[in-house]
């Protein structure tokens, strides 16, 4: 009897939006994926703590940039400048949802960011963050609650960046876990429904059970009216694999969501090849 293909069903899509670029990318991609889901968005704006503690400290000043008055910051003052940030931003998520006529909810919460966000996620499908938020330390290639979901969370996490959007073809990695195949299942499906191409990175070859996951990865796709092609990375390591994703010009890398990718150095190396949005899948 067949293996019964894994379907993947996503209801609700939360996007963590702030000031950044990045936030601004994973808002426009992630409606996008909604839409092709048929799922709801939900938008996610913390009023981070840290910003109020600025205007308490002693220290704290804003300089008029016409008279050139130095003045301490009040905590009113940021108050109106985050409530009119958030007015900013829930206004493009606005013309957005309603450009693609989709559902959708807006939350604005208190508190720290990542918490707030781990805490929303909890509620969602899939979880869609820039990566990149408007912290100030940027030495590394992903933020601190980017990591965080990726880290804490069992979910899928679609991580973007400012220039990368959901075009071109798809690219899938199937390793014969359970989470590969969703990966591929899910891949397959977003690229019906966009009638994109989609190209399947198989990393199976050369392991004792590879002709098991072969025949696996045929049934998955034998259905699929797709343009499709199947690259067998042989002997696979990270160098050949990093050489290959950054060969490939692609709209949407889907990886399985194991320690194999998510570690953190193998992820930053991932983000340094791949000029695409990734989804990393479980």
């Amino acid at each position: 009897m067949a293996e019964k293909k894994k379907i993947v069903k996503f209801s609700d899509i939360l996007v963590a939006l702030d000031s950044s670029r990045h936030s601004q990318a994973a808002l426009e991609s992630a409606a996008y994926i909604a839409k092709l889901l048929e799922a709801r968005l939900s938008g996610l704006f913390v009023h981070d703590a840290q910003w109020l503690r600025i205007s308490r400290l002693p220290t704290a000043f804003e300089i008029n940039e016409i008279t050139g008055e130095i003045t301490p910051i009040a905590k009113d003052s940021i108050e109106k400048q985050i409530q009119k940030l958030e007015e900013r931003i829930r206004g493009h998520f606005e013309q957005i949802t309603q450009e693609l006529q989709l559902t959708h909810t807006w939350k604005s919460v208190q508190g720290t960011v990542k918490e707030k966000v781990l805490e929303a996620a909890k509620e969602a499908d899939l979880i869609t963050v820039g990566r990149i938020g408007r912290s100030f330390y940027k030495s590394g290639k992903l933020g601190s609650t980017a990591r965080a979901v990726i880290q804490e969370l069992d979910k899928p996490v679609l991580i973007l960046q400012e220039g990368y959007e959901l075009k071109d073809n798809i690219v899938a990695v199937y390793d014969g876990t359970e989470e590969s195949k969703t990966g591929v299942n899910l891949a397959s499906v977003l690229a019906q429904k966009n009638q994109n191409k989609l190209i399947v990175i198989d990393l199976t070859h050369g392991t004792p059970e590879s002709a098991d996951t072969e025949r696996e990865l045929d049934k998955m796709l034998h259905l699929a009216t797709v343009e499709l092609e199947i690259l067998t990375l042989k002997d696979p390591n990270i160098g050949k694999f990093l050489f290959l994703l950054s060969r490939l010009e692609g709209g949407l890398l889907v990886l399985p969501k194991t320690v194999r990718y998510t570690k953190d150095s193998n992820l930053e190396r991932i983000l340094e090849a791949v000029h695409s949005p990734i989804l990393l899948m479980t």
